[in-house]
């Protein structure tokens, strides 16, 4: 017996559907964890990007807000963690005392490195960087520190394959960015 037109009409309903979700299912593979083939990525890229980080580094870390510039020496020492999915940087000083972690990650979904930072002199924030440009790669966002709300960004480059260097810079609401700090990093 065939069916009623009423229910011929419900399942090409449910049919369309079914359709639709498959095709929702499918188009966003990368929310299952699997590579989208939606054409050239010009994002971050993969973790790996990051590789010059790890390791054992001792940092000249120069103040440039002082009024007479000012380095001490400061200890950079990251590694792998959670099944290699994050690096963790452990940083330590001690004139003044200092320490804090800055953790670094991968957002796959939007193709952007992320990063948590906090440390004892009671900064803490988080950045995300879209990956290496013109030799560098900027990490970007906002901050508390002890002076109020901030924008930060860090400009990492390469030197070679056992040094790297970091400037720093922070921009608070209605002013320009001010660089605070150079480090130059040599791993040890």
């Amino acid at each position: 017996m065939p069916a009623s037109p009423a229910k011929r009409s419900g399942r090409r309903s449910l049919a369309a559907l079914a359709g639709a979700l498959a095709l929702v299912a499918t188009g966003s593979m990368a929310a299952w964890g699997q590579p989208s083939t939606a054409g050239p990525r010009t994002g971050a890229g993969p973790l790996t990007n990051l590789d010059f980080l790890l390791g054992d580094f001792s940092c000249a870390y120069t103040d440039i807000t002082l009024p007479e510039p000012t380095t001490v020496t400061v200890g950079w020492k990251t590694a792998k963690t959670l099944d290699d999915a994050f690096y963790e940087m452990v940083l330590t000083g001690s004139t003044p005392r200092f320490e804090g972690r800055w953790v670094f990650g991968r957002n796959a979904i939007d193709d952007e490195f992320l990063t948590f930072y906090w440390d004892t002199w009671g900064n803490t924030g988080h950045a995300v960087s879209h990956g290496w440009k013109s030799g560098m790669i900027r990490f970007q966002g906002p901050y508390v520190t002890p002076a109020g709300h901030a924008d930060s960004k860090d400009e990492f480059r390469i030197v070679d394959a056992d040094r790297f260097t970091d400037d720093a810079y922070i921009r608070f609401p209605g002013q320009s960015w001010k660089q605070i700090s150079h480090v130059d990093c040599r791993r040890n």
